[in-house]
């Protein structure tokens, strides 16, 4: 395993692609909560870290072009020559990419709520179990859409055609839902939605009536994020490359 890491680390340290990420995902998460914090919502607290749903669009295309860049440009037979134990490279992606993901989001989440706490009427203490609840869950939300998108580009292999399935995955589901005028679709819909289901985690009123739980939302992000790295993992260990 150490040998993957190192040879990730190195390419990491060494390819543009992370001094762009994180930075952009910092400034995503940060930007659009700071700006939807001080506008009226009856959630406050779910508004002051809007700028996750912006923000997961960079984690997710950075976590595909992490592995689906190495089969576009080549560097893939290279990287399996070196390393033939191929879930041990996925592996050590997943580690790189979650440890990149924490640096940018863990301060820009936190920002975001202490500019909420200071600038929001009727915003909740920092340290209420609905604000860190809100906050904490955003950041798990987040590292799951890593490993989510990781196990499509595994698996696709294609950069544009795994961004595009991930985005569509992420961002379609709304308007899905809004298809369906019966209201019992409409909340099956939100239930299986990996974006919908997840981001309930940062609701912090009217609980009883959102079609799924906090936690019960952020198991249902995981399933499909550990549901589709585990599929991504078979399809890398059964292909030729």
């Amino acid at each position: 395993m150490m040998p993957a890491l190192r040879a990730e680390w190195t390419k990491l340290r060494t390819v543009p692609d992370a001094a762009v990420a994180v930075p952009l995902i910092a400034l995503l998460t940060t930007g659009v909560s700071v700006a939807a914090a001080t506008a009226s919502s009856p959630d406050v607290v779910r508004s002051s870290l809007l700028g996750v749903q912006v923000g997961q669009a960079a984690v997710a295309v950075w976590a595909v072009h992490m592995l689906a860049g190495e089969y576009g440009n080549g560097l893939i037979r290279a990287t399996f020559t070196a390393l033939p134990r191929r879930l041990e490279v996925l592996l050590a992606k997943a580690v790189l990419l979650l440890a990149g993901v924490l640096a940018a989001c863990v301060p820009a989440i936190v920002v975001s709520v202490l500019f909420a706490r200071g600038h929001a009427d009727g915003y909740p203490g920092v340290g209420s179990g609905v604000v860190l609840r809100a906050a904490g869950g955003s950041v798990l939300y987040l590292c799951l859409i890593t490993l989510l998108a990781l196990g499509v580009a595994a698996a696709v292999r294609s950069a544009v055609a795994a961004s595009g399935l991930v985005l569509g995955l992420l961002y379609l589901s709304p308007a899905v839902q809004n298809m369906f005028r019966d209201p019992d679709w409409q909340r099956w819909i939100y239930r299986l939605s990996p974006s919908t289901a997840g981001s309930t985690i940062q609701s912090t009123v009217d609980l009883a009536g959102l079609p799924i739980g906090p936690w019960a939302g952020l198991g249902v992000a995981a399933a499909w994020a550990f549901g589709l790295l585990g599929i991504g993992a078979l399809v890398l260990r059964a292909r030729d490359v």
